[in-house]
């Protein structure tokens, strides 16, 4: 199946989201047609002063900024025409993320799309954790429609860390919201970024696949992550683990940002009662397989960002 940078489209939903923006970069200048699928005007507004005219004129990219609710199937045939492939990243702890990855998926099917990829989570298995279950389902209903499709498994984010805002403290305290010895794996957006560019650009050979996605070898909790971070920004990052009860309250907006809801709340309060005895861990080989070199480290990732803020000032 030959890829054509020049013509082909390839389709970007949640587009103004954490992982799309990490993605773009590994897209352009490449990739000569991408479709970004957002929701709000806000983020439309967004992406097109980041990639407006001049930007796209540089790059010789055209970058085509739609709006589009995906819960609405005919919004859904509407943003797939004309789409060679799609990287699908459901909206987290909605009350209809599952509904919305079976009408992407079938919009998909309607068009004849020659890759889809979809963005799941490590271990969709655990039925405890309503934002891991409930993909559990749009990967099942992937498997069977008969597309062509990678399946990518992400763990827990590193750049949930805010490392940027230690680094400007005088003094700066880590606020855990589960125990901090409770040991992960993790993903970097930027690892994941540049594999799911990797899987666009050679398809076929990622064809029926599902990878675990996950950048650290060793597991690990937040007080060892501090002390990884303290020695790389030279200052000791205290940690400190707020009352349980103090975060379930407001969890889903203020960890997340996520629009007030019963689901959101949920969601959030099981993933943070899970997160609390449990925690979350997977293997690195296939992101090390598929990046082609090692998968960062908390050190390395630490030292990564502490240049781009160092580059900002």
């Amino acid at each position: 199946m030959t890829i054509d940078f020049s013509n082909d489209i390839i389709l970007l939903t949640c587009a103004n989201g954490k992982q799309c923006g990490h993605l773009i970069p590994f897209l352009l200048p490449k990739w000569k047609h991408l479709r970004l699928a957002v929701k709000s005007e806000s983020s439309r507004q967004t992406l097109e002063k980041k990639y407006g005219p001049t930007w796209q004129s540089d790059l010789k990219s055209n970058i085509d900024v739609v709006l589009a609710d995906l819960a609405q199937p005919d919004d859904c045939y509407r943003i797939m025409e004309g789409v060679t492939a799609v990287y699908h990243v459901g909206p987290g702890f909605h009350p209809r993320e599952t509904e919305i990855g079976y009408n992407i998926i079938d919009a998909a099917l309607h068009h004849h799309i020659s890759h889809f990829i979809y963005s799941s989570v490590l271990h969709p298995v655990l039925r405890k954790l309503m934002n891991h279950d409930c993909k559990r389902y749009v990967e099942e209903y992937l498997i069977e429609s008969g597309l062509p499709y990678t399946i990518l498994q992400p763990s827990h984010f590193m750049d949930m860390f805010p490392l940027p805002k230690l680094l400007a403290e005088e003094n700066p305290t880590y606020t855990a919201r589960w125990d901090p010895d409770v040991k992960f794996s993790y993903t970097s957006l930027h690892d994941l970024g540049e594999a799911t560019a990797k899987i666009l650009e050679q398809r076929e050979q990622h064809f029926y696949a599902t990878y675990q996605m996950v950048s650290t070898c060793q597991p690990m909790g937040y007080n060892e992550v501090c002390e990884i971070a303290s020695k790389v920004i030279g200052k000791e990052i205290h940690v400190e683990t707020m009352p349980f009860q103090k975060t379930m309250e407001g969890s889903a907006e203020g960890m997340l940002g996520l629009p007030p809801g019963e689901y959101a709340r949920d969601g959030v309060q099981r993933m943070l009662l899970y997160y609390n005895y449990r925690g979350l861990v997977g293997s690195t080989n296939v992101m090390r397989w598929v990046l082609g070199r090692e998968p960062l480290s908390w050190e390395r990732w630490c030292e990564m960002i502490v240049k781009e803020v160092e580059g900002k000032e």
